[in-house]
């Protein structure tokens, strides 16, 4: 493109020339001469242009490949010239040092970090190669005028393409459910001491606000300078207050129910599970239409929420565990319910009939898969009332009334031989023999429950349950003769199934209503630690039973 030259503004200025003579379509008025200033202002314009122009042909031939003299990444300069590997080897680098910064979590008011992880650990992601591609492009874009300026503010150190990162929301909240499992504390409600005649007052509840610290997250992500994060933390109210109890009317047993147990020898330890977990059951306030599980009641069977090592069925075999007893305070409770009136929305039986509760009232519960939960089916508050006296377990359910009276039956509708298993132990010696368990027969039982209200109308239900039966288990010394064992009743024991387990060498299995025949004397039989001998309930249970409250 041609651009006219300007005069120098130090020659002689053109001679004035006449004005032209009007047409009769336009009549342009007449020229001035030119003065000093506004050449100047020309010339300048004109030697401005004529520079960027040149400026621009040089920036027009930038390679495509290459990046613009002085760019930065993430605040590090680019080598003049490099292409789009020096570009990503920059950006990896700054990426792996960003995924390595360590952010600390506080709670308010708490100076010790509650969490530690790196921003990778967190779901910090950078897109690498969006930001290689942002840096190529840089410079590139736009009219002319644009790139133009795009080159300057390159060369002068005041253009950098930051890391394009992102935060994965779902990798945060997998580390944060941790920490708020661990830190996040339920609301506990008011509760009646009904032996000392005073209310236990309330505490809210606290939980970390997952939504709000991913906002704090994904503000700190642009510069990852962040080096701690207070979390944010709200809290909650009981569902019961101090205030509320004050109203309640529990001058009513709505229903109840006792179990025994024992204290001594092994069941020391049992019994203490079950003054606790029967503690933190009583004073508990079910409201009208309130769901109630046992599990949430009593929390998780640990020492460190008071419970310990007793013995307790696992997987159809006695074994020591925490908190075995618990489900006699279970079953305790779900007896007093089922005669309350109350919805039985979950429950399971035990895997062999109890000792200390008809079949088709037990509840088994296992924290924190296997729960007991009730609701409140009446239109008043039910107070729990849960106490142990020596070896006497009892539950109330305390109101202003009475509403229905439930009957309880229980047919035993089959009979389930159980089998013997024969266990070499190579610890054995001579004539010992351990009954590591007992055999139990089990059963299949048809529970109904009669409701009788007070204007005379009844309901019924109708359920059943299924108590399998318990193998019976001896140990005996290598080589020992299962003959001399005491012979099953129905006189069809099978051979032995050899296996290679190192304690179990020999099995052998067949079925029994039950084993009625005396040791011989050429052994001797020992219980194996919580192998009780089961009670006459377990052995031979009445065939129908039927309890009215």
């Amino acid at each position: 493109m041609h651009f006219p030259q300007p005069h120098h503004p130090f020659s002689a200025p053109p001679p004035v020339q006449p004005p032209p003579r009007p047409s009769l379509r336009h009549a342009a008025p007449p020229r001035r001469p030119w003065g000093w200033g506004w050449r100047l202002g020309l010339a300048g314009g004109l030697l401005a242009v004529l520079g960027g122009a040149a400026f621009a042909a040089k920036v027009h031939f930038v390679p495509s490949t290459t990046v613009l003299p002085g760019l930065l990444v993430d605040g590090e300069r680019v080598p003049d010239g490099a292409d789009a590997a020096a570009v990503r080897e920059i950006a990896t680098r700054h990426a792996k040092a960003l995924g390595e910064r360590r952010l600390a979590f506080v709670l308010p008011g708490k100076d010790k970090a509650v969490l530690e992880a790196s921003y990778a650990e967190l779901g910090l992601r950078v897109d690498i190669e969006h930001t290689v591609d942002v840096a190529l492009r840089a410079g590139k874009d736009g009219d002319l005028l644009t790139r133009v300026d795009a080159v300057r503010e390159s060369r002068a150190g005041r253009s950098d393409v930051p890391l394009f990162s992102r935060l994965d929301a779902d990798v945060a909240l997998g580390k944060l459910a941790s920490l708020k499992e661990r830190e996040d504390t339920s609301a506990i409600s008011a509760r009646l001491d009904l032996d000392k005649h005073e209310t236990v007052p309330e505490r809210d509840g606290r939980y970390i606000d997952a939504d709000g610290t991913i906002a704090l997250l994904q503000q700190a992500l642009p510069d990852g300078r962040t080096s701690s994060i207070t979390l944010p933390v709200q809290a909650f109210p009981p569902r019961i207050s101090s205030a509320f109890l004050k109203s309640l009317d529990i001058s009513t047993v709505v229903a109840e129910f006792e179990t025994f147990f024992s204290r001594s020898g092994d069941q020391k330890r049992r019994g203490k599970n079950i003054d606790n977990a029967a503690q933190k059951l009583d004073g508990v306030v079910i409201s009208p239409g309130e769901l109630v599980s046992f599990n949430d009641v009593v929390g998780e069977r640990s020492e460190a929420n008071g419970f310990e090592k007793s013995w307790e069925i696992f997987k159809g075999e006695m074994v020591e565990g925490v908190g075995g007893g618990t489900c006699q305070v279970a079953s305790t409770f779900h007896a007093a319910t089922f005669f309350g009136g109350f919805d039985v929305l979950e429950r399971l039986p035990h895997s062999r009939p109890s000792a200390y509760i008809p079949m088709g009232l037990d509840s088994t519960v296992v924290f924190p898969a296997v729960d007991l939960k009730v609701r409140n089916p009446h239109p008043f508050p039910v107070v729990v009332h849960a106490s142990t006296e020596g070896g006497k377990l009892r539950v109330e359910l305390l109101g202003k009334m009475r509403p229905v009276r439930v009957a309880f039956g229980r047919d035993v509708t089959d009979t389930l031989p159980y089998k013997r298993k024969i266990e070499e132990d190579p610890a054995l010696s001579g004539n010992r023999v351990i009954a590591k368990q007992h055999g139990i027969k089990g059963y299949k039982i048809k529970r109904t429950r009669t409701f009788t209200y007070p204007n005379g109308t009844t309901k019924k239900e109708e359920t059943t349950d299924t108590y399998p039966p318990t193998t019976e288990i001896y140990k005996v010394p290598p080589g020992f003769d299962v003959a001399l064992l005491p012979s099953l009743p129905s006189g069809d024991d099978e051979e032995p199934d050899l296996t290679s387990a190192p304690v179990a060498a020999k099995t052998s299995t067949g079925d029994a209503t039950a084993s009625t025949s005396t040791p011989s004397p050429d052994y001797q039989l020992v219980d194996a630690p919580g192998a009780h001998a089961p009670s006459a309930a377990q052995r031979d249970p009445a065939k129908t039973v039927s309890i009215r409250r």
